[in-house]
């Protein structure tokens, strides 16, 4: 019971987490029951999308927010947040006019893309108001709403593709509804911030200086997450990319078992690099050794299970996806290997080891899949991204090599005067 009370945000914040993962999940094998692959491609594109447009639209600055939550007093934060707030209806405006002159110009063939602007923005305004629950601890309420806004979004897809039409608009336009509903409800209370508008130049001014260099790292970090799609898309078709992006889709549940499994060994991570400062690749190694082990365990049963319930997981019009399942499953490995060693880097403030990492695997990532899609079709798309996270968590890893070594110099010159 005690150690129920002493984490009950953890768990909280973990069990919300979990229900929440399990919607969107159930959301997309029903999509592919609903939406040919061709449908359920150009959702994936508009996703890919928004990872750009989103950061675009805040000026990559939202952890401005939870730093200025913690750092002002009530009346100075709620100044900055009407003039944060502002400022993203402004560049809302201007990636919204960039992307009608786009569309007219024939850069984007999809009207579908014409709705992210809106998305991003609206995504924008959640996560300022989800910073503000985290800040303030209400985890029950963060938990609530987020699992609410899935669970609309759910309904209202079903609703929308069996009553309407299994096109990928339609599922698009259940998320805008479910999320801009739950907006309100995120700011009870305090609905004309969205709509009481201040232009302050000092918050302006700190927000492109804060967001800046964050906003130059989207571009690989969209090279190392979201290329694939695109990639599959140009030198295949869209049906292509709706098998990629299903079989990502139930791959993805390595991703939540892991997300769960790192966020209950931050607190033991950063404890023992807090108490043992000169241990610090025996702890990374370690740890290492423990989360790529258990994952590794339940990548072998997940993939058992999955090869078991292929059939009926994926409906035979997704049969291309099936085995490409198996390739996300191994690679995602990959992927857990860098949330450790990142959550080392962050610790220690390695912030341009950890960009040079994106970077570097980003330019692999495209690399990779670039040319393996052209010769091995989808599958390469999968190999690409897992490559080009072990290359980024070797870049990290060979930089906290090097920080340990500083360490251990500057430790011994200290013994010796």
């Amino acid at each position: 019971m005690s150690f129920l009370i002493k984490h009950r945000s953890f768990i909280s914040y973990l069990s919300f987490s979990v229900a929440t993962s399990a919607l969107g999940f159930l959301a997309s094998l029903l999509m592919m029951r609903l939406m040919s692959p061709d449908e359920y491609g150009r959702i994936a594109l508009f996703m890919s999308l928004l990872f750009v447009v989103a950061p675009m639209i805040s000026f990559a600055a939202d952890n401005l927010v939870a730093i200025n939550r913690a750092k002002l007093g009530k009346v100075e934060y709620e100044q900055f947040t009407r003039s944060f707030v502002t400022f993203s209806y402004l560049m809302f405006l201007v990636v919204q006019l960039v992307f009608f002159m786009l569309f007219i110009l024939g850069v984007l063939h999809d009207r579908l893309f014409l709705l992210t602007p809106i998305y991003g923005l609206v995504q924008v305004l959640i996560g300022m108001a989800s910073i503000e629950y985290v800040m303030d601890g209400k985890s029950i309420q963060f938990g609530m709403v987020a699992f609410s806004t899935s669970l609309a979004s759910l309904l209202l897809t079903l609703l929308f593709l069996n009553s309407i039409s299994g096109v990928a608009d339609w599922r698009i336009a259940a998320l805008l509804i479910a999320n801009i509903i739950f907006l309100f409800f995120r700011y009870r209370g305090n609905t004309e911030l969205l709509w009481t508008f201040s232009i302050d130049k000092s918050v302006f001014k700190d927000v492109v200086l804060f967001g800046f260099p964050l906003l130059l790292s989207v571009a690989p970090a969209w090279a190392l997450n979201e290329s694939d799609k695109i990639i599959v898309a140009k030198y295949v078709d869209m049906a292509s990319v709706g098998y990629y992006a299903a079989a990502s889709a139930i791959g993805g549940i390595m991703i939540t078992f892991n997300t769960a499994m790192l966020n209950a060994m931050v607190p033991q991570i950063y404890q023992a690099l807090g108490d043992n400062p000169e241990e610090m690749m025996p702890i990374v190694r370690r740890h290492v050794k423990k989360f790529m082990g258990t994952s590794a365990v339940f990548c072998c049963l997940f993939a058992l299970v999955y090869g078991l319930s292929a059939d009926l997981i994926l409906p035979e019009k997704y049969a291309a996806a099936r085995q490409i399942v198996f390739v996300v499953i191994l690679f995602s490995l990959g992927r857990g290997l860098y949330s450790v060693l990142g959550l080392v880097t962050d610790y220690y403030g390695l912030t341009r080891a950890k960009l040079k990492g994106i970077i570097y695997g980003g330019i692999v990532t495209v690399g990779i899949a670039t040319i393996g899609v052209m010769q091995f079709g989808i599958i390469g798309a999968a190999v690409g991204v897992g490559t080009g996270y072990l290359v980024l968590s070797l870049t990290l890893w060979f930089y906290l090599v090097k920080k340990s070594q500083q360490y251990c110099v500057a430790r011994a010159l200290d013994n010796s005067i």
